[in-house]
């Protein structure tokens, strides 16, 4: 596999998976203010971290599997 291929692959995953995180914000916002409904949350602050954190993970956990993968 070329590295521009495996580079572009990575990115979709991460973008993917950050861009289905962000669109669960909402739920998330509800289920953390039922829980917590002394602190406000906002909602653009919450997604950016959700975003952030799902796709990160999901990005570094890819590129770490296929760098360990047998030639």
């Amino acid at each position: 596999m070329s590295r521009a291929l495996a580079i572009f692959i990575f990115w979709a995953i991460g973008f993917t998976i950050g861009s289905a995180g962000y669109l669960m914000v909402p739920n998330a916002v509800s289920w953390l203010g039922s829980i917590l409904p002394e602190i406000v949350v906002n909602q653009a602050i919450l997604g950016s971290i959700l975003a952030g954190i799902v796709g990160s993970a999901v990005s570094t956990f890819t590129v770490v599997t296929w760098a360990n993968r047998a030639p």
